[in-house]
């Protein structure tokens, strides 16, 4: 039986030879042009890529199909390149670990040495999902849906190789695959040794003819970490930069309103607050898309497996291709890189703040590196500086503020007969002759009633310092993982013992204290001990704050406290003086 059925199928083979000879003889013309890549190298089947390897976790397996008799079984003249088993293929540099899967030519898993995770093992920076039927990173996106579908769902033929030195260097793999019916695609990476970047090159052909062909980057983009609580963290975020500005997508932003438009993109990808996913096209016009995919995570011990959105980002190849960024969103990185990649990292959506953030955070890094290597004592430097820049119009606040509340309370006995005097007469004459005698006093005794709102209005101009402070420590990568001493051993994260809160509340609190130092009006001391309440309130909010943020806030207090001090003696000065006179 089996001898019979290989005579036939030797006989088939035959027959099939003998047509296309005497086809090719009587039309030599008749055969489409089968022009190589123009930008891609030739991809030969390796033997490894023909070697058994096993199953490839989280992703679905495709069997390998059969290999045609002839062209002619397959399709006129379209030769076929399919390998005959999943296989994965690690890449390791200084910088990054990434397997990769013949199936489509994806991405498995992309991990950073260079950071850790809680466990101790490099950071993942790309969630898995329950579902088999999810897209996979560095898939291949078409307008045809079906021919995508075929194209990340088949086993593609690997090779690695070397870099020439004049290309940049670094480790090469080309991916390969044909259906023998004149769908062809050829897929390159190379890893380059001396940075985070990685050159992306496709080009798809249908029947000889060259297709657009976009990369997706996705479904979603996460640190494989513990996430803060109360807002301080965020994944999973669609950005892109065009024309120079920067626009950012949630993941629900993503799945309401999927797009995909033409324009002058410099970079597009995903991001979560101290990671990115970015592709840089080399054209001066790219296609960028998005939409989203509910999909399940695998289940963590910090995470739930619910179902959500999972954001993906189509970015297009042309023949130049694109550079790929996986990597941490350091500024001096980023900047070096060029492209303006510096854009992702956000410091505010409000030009101004995010130019104060900026700055502040410059200047923190030129301490670190120029002054003290330790983020903690460096904080602290940045703090006392700021401090000190900003003590001529703290101090003109704080004693203008003091002033109003002695002058007040000097008045208040006087104020206090007028209101008496009027207070059972409830019509509008004499209501306002009683302003009239409180605008007399006011006047006689040389009292500003808005003094004390004045001398807020310096303080409130401080504000977007302190926010570009908060904004600044909240998304700096350079301080995850950062030690300071003792047990903060990671100024990102919360204090593990709460100490830094508690000692922030306190310190707050004191210094609410002595700003009622001298205050004997009972309205005015009812209002001051409402504000006691805050020190309880910011104590809560911060004790799962960044712990470098909460030292920030703590050492600002204790020079709050001296600040104070030398309010009170100021104003008691002052006051000893006016009494005398």
């Amino acid at each position: 039986m089996e001898d019979s059925m290989e005579r036939r199928v030797l006989m088939a083979a035959a027959a099939s030879v003998v047509i296309l000879v005497l086809w090719g003889w009587w039309f030599p013309n008749s055969k489409p042009e089968r022009r190589p890549p123009v930008t891609l190298p030739a991809v030969a089947a390796s033997e490894a890529a023909r070697q058994a390897a096993p199953p490839v976790e989280g992703v679905p397996q495709v069997a390998a199909a059969p290999p045609a008799s002839s062209p002619a079984a397959a399709g006129e003249g379209w030769e076929r390149h399919v390998a005959e088993s999943p296989e994965t293929i690690e890449v390791r540099t200084e910088f990054y670990q990434v397997a990769l899967s013949n199936v489509g030519g994806s991405v498995s898993s992309w991990r950073l040495l260079q950071f850790r995770a809680p466990d101790g093992d490099p950071l993942a920076v790309f969630p898995r999902f329950i579902e088999p039927e999810s897209s996979r990173l560095l898939d291949v996106d078409l307008d045809d849906p079906d021919q995508g579908r075929r194209l990340n769902s088949a086993l593609w033929l690997a090779e690695r190789s070397i870099a020439p030195a004049e290309e940049g260097g670094g480790q090469r793999v080309s991916f390969h695959w044909a259906d023998g019916a004149g769908l062809e695609a050829r897929k390159t990476l190379t890893f380059r040794d001396a940075d985070y970047l990685v050159d992306v090159q496709l080009e798809v052909r249908d029947r000889g003819r060259v297709i657009p062909a976009r990369v997706l980057l996705g479904p979603g983009f996460a640190a494989q970490e513990p996430r803060q609580s109360l807002g301080f963290n965020y994944a999973s975020q669609v950005l892109y930069q065009r024309s120079g500005v920067v626009t950012r997508l949630s993941s629900k932003d993503a799945a309401e309103d999927p797009r995909l438009g033409s324009g002058p993109f410099g970079w597009a990808g995903l991001e979560d607050i101290y990671f990115a996913a970015l592709m840089v096209p080399r054209a001066a016009t790219a296609e960028v898309g998005w939409r989203a995919q509910s999909l399940t995570p695998v289940p963590t011990s910090d995470t739930k497996s619910e179902a959500a959105p999972q954001p993906l980002v189509a970015v297009s190849v042309p023949p130049d291709g694109v550079w790929l960024f996986v990597g941490p969103k350091k500024l001096t990185l980023l900047h070096d890189l060029g492209h303006g990649l510096e854009g992702a990292i956000y410091f505010s959506r409000i030009d101004f703040l995010a130019w104060i953030t900026r700055g502040l955070f410059v200047g923190l890094l030129w301490i670190h590196d120029h002054v003290i290597g330790n983020w903690g004592l460096a904080i602290i430097c940045a703090t006392f500086l700021l401090r000190l820049l900003l003590f001529p119009v703290n101090q003109y606040s704080m004693v203008k503020m003091k002033k109003a509340q002695l002058q007040m309370q000097r008045i208040a006995p006087k104020m206090k007969r007028i209101r008496e005097r009027y207070a059972k007469k409830k019509d509008t004459e004499s209501r306002g002759k009683m302003n009239q005698e409180m605008m007399a006093l006011y006047k006689d005794e040389g009292v500003n009633p808005m003094g004390g709102v004045a001398g807020c209005l310096p303080l409130l101009a401080q504000f977007p310092i302190l926010i570009g402070f908060y904004n600044m420590l909240t998304v700096a990568v350079e301080l995850r993982g950062a030690p300071f001493f003792g047990w903060i051993q990671d100024l990102s994260s919360a204090d593990p013992w709460k100490v830094t809160p508690i000692l922030m509340g306190i310190t707050m609190f004191i210094q609410q204290k002595m700003a009622m130092n001298k205050i004997k009006d009972p309205q005015q001391l009812q209002q001051q001990r409402m504000m006691l309440v805050m020190p309880f309130v910011f104590t809560f909010v911060c004790l799962n704050m960044p712990s470098g943020m909460v030292l920030y806030w703590f050492v600002n207090n204790l020079l709050g406290i001296g600040q104070q001090y030398l309010v009170n003696r100021h104003t008691e000065r002052l006051e000893e003086a006016h009494q005398e006179a």
